[in-house]
């Protein structure tokens, strides 16, 4: 019997899936469960188009995400912060300070695409990278530098 995925089976598919199951599979804990429903020839043609909409939309992201990704290479984001006389950090500079400067730059990420392993404490240059859904990787460049005292 076919049905339609309603919701993700581990063992068997993700949602919106069309699959091929044993009846008593499909009768016994699919269909009273409400995790699939028979899959119609109505429904098989609607899902085909819903699949062609989703495709279509899923490049689009990515072809957003790629051009986050060549923007990010070019950008430098400043950061200044008290520093103590051995070059340290009072504060560090995380993933949400990051996220945040991005955001201001008009790049809307993730705080987990960020890829820091520990919140940057020294003054210099960094190259943090930046993970995008489906393997982009995009790497920004981070400045800090220690604040002037007046």
């Amino acid at each position: 019997m076919k049905v339609i995925l309603l919701k993700d089976i581990p063992t068997l598919g993700r949602a919106r899936d069309i699959k091929n199951v044993s009846d008593g599979y499909a009768r016994n804990f699919l269909l009273p469960r409400k995790l699939a429903i028979p899959a119609t020839d109505t429904l098989l043609a609607g899902a085909g188009a819903r699949q062609a909409r989703e495709a279509q939309a899923q490049s689009s992201k990515e072809a957003v995400w790629r051009a986050y990704a060549e923007k990010l290479k070019t950008m430098t984001l400043t950061f200044k912060t008290k520093m103590g006389e051995k070059g340290k950090a009072f504060g560090s500079i995380g993933a949400a300070a990051i996220h945040d400067a991005l955001k201001k730059q008009g790049i809307t990420v993730n705080k987990d695409w960020i890829m820091l392993d520990e919140p940057i404490k020294t003054a210099g240059e960094k190259k943090v990278a930046i993970k995008f859904p489906h393997g982009i990787m995009g790497e920004v460049t981070i400045l800090i530098e220690p604040e002037s005292k007046i």
